[in-house]
């Protein structure tokens, strides 16, 4: 027969397999005077799959120098914050130093790169939450700068529109608002800001406010499911898991929009370009994973991969110089592979 104490232990290990799981709150809460440094990057192939082009009833698409069209786009962006003030999961003021940021890119025999993409590289910049202004205003730490740079410049980095308002247990799922998933692949910007951040009228601010309605339309098609795998000890820290599956099936006309550019530059000389049908069908499929430190209250690291396939549709008359009038027909499909990290 076994002891007193041999039986108590059993009956303990036993009631440890039948008691609920320990349930953990991600929330954002550093602690004041605490700092984060993280690295955000983007990575994007870029292929055609299959392409057509009929013009006048003739096909083009053998003429196409498809291989020509592919290409990769990196970003990348390194900084650290020192959270000042934070209240009810929002860092209410703090500090930013942009360490430093880049861009690559390689299609066909064309190359490029670029660096200080927000033209702060090297700054630290304060950012502090006006309630009546229900957004951040921000400054030089130091007094000086170009003040138009900061328009450019998003808060949100922290991956907070990632997090449920509640406890979690091992197993719990929950679903993101379609708009709370862009500020996380974005770089911090929402559907909302977009233009707000290009400013003023013409060039870069014309074709973010032309972009954000297409946007919005995109991520009605968007489904974005979450699941707390549980918390783990990695390297003295105390990371929860948290699985993320991205699916999207969604169709744009974007007929008006195409006016639109071809209005404000065509590029086609005296060539008149009646665009009487455009439609985008866009398909997403991603996984990824955020891990939160629960001790320091903000995140650890992210990652995320997604294929997406572009179908784009097009059917347009046009008048040659001497008056002559054809029609033509496009359909390409776009392939891309996107990744995004922070760590």
């Amino acid at each position: 027969m076994p002891s007193a104490l041999s039986a108590s232990t059993i009956l303990a290990s036993i009631a440890l397999c039948f008691a609920a799981p320990r349930a953990d709150e991600l929330r954002f809460a550093p602690a004041d005077g605490s700092e984060s440094a993280m690295k955000c990057a983007l990575t994007a192939a870029l292929g055609i799959g299959d392409m057509s082009i009929t013009v006048d009833g003739q096909d083009l698409s053998a003429q196409l120098p498809l291989d020509e069209l592919a290409g990769k786009l990196a970003l990348e962006l390194e900084l650290a914050d020192r959270f000042l003030e934070t209240r009810e999961g929002r860092p209410v003021r703090f500090e930013r130093r942009y360490v430093g940021s880049g861009s690559s890119f390689e299609m066909a025999d064309t190359k490029g790169a670029s660096t200080d993409l927000f033209g702060v590289d090297g700054e630290t910049i304060v950012f502090e939450w006006s309630k009546s202004q229900s957004a951040y205003v921000l400054a030089f730490k130091d007094g000086d700068g170009d003040g138009s740079k900061l328009d450019f410049l998003s808060a949100d980095l922290h991956l907070r529109s990632l997090l449920p308002e509640r406890e979690l247990e091992p197993g719990a799922t929950w679903e993101l608002e379609p708009r709370a998933l862009v500020p996380a692949l974005l770089f911090g910007y929402d559907v909302a800001t977009l233009g707000a951040a290009a400013g003023g009228e013409g060039g870069l601010a014309q074709s973010a406010k032309e972009l954000a309605p297409l946007l919005d339309g995109l991520l009605a098609g968007f489904r974005a499911r979450c699941e707390y795998v549980g918390a783990r000890e990695q390297d003295g820290r105390r990371l929860a898991e948290v699985k993320l599956t991205l699916e999207s099936d969604g169709e744009l006309d974007l007929r008006d929009a195409l006016r639109q550019a071809l209005d404000v530059e065509s590029g086609l000389g005296d060539l008149a370009l009646d665009v009487r049908t455009a439609t985008g069908k866009l398909q997403v499929r991603g996984k990824g994973t955020l891990l939160w430190d629960l001790g320091a209250g903000h995140a650890h690291s992210f990652a995320l991969e997604s294929d997406v396939e572009l179908l784009a549709s097009l059917e347009a008359a046009f008048a040659d110089e001497q008056g002559g009038e054809h029609s033509a027909e496009v359909e390409v499909e776009v392939l891309m592979e996107l990744a995004w990290k922070m760590q």
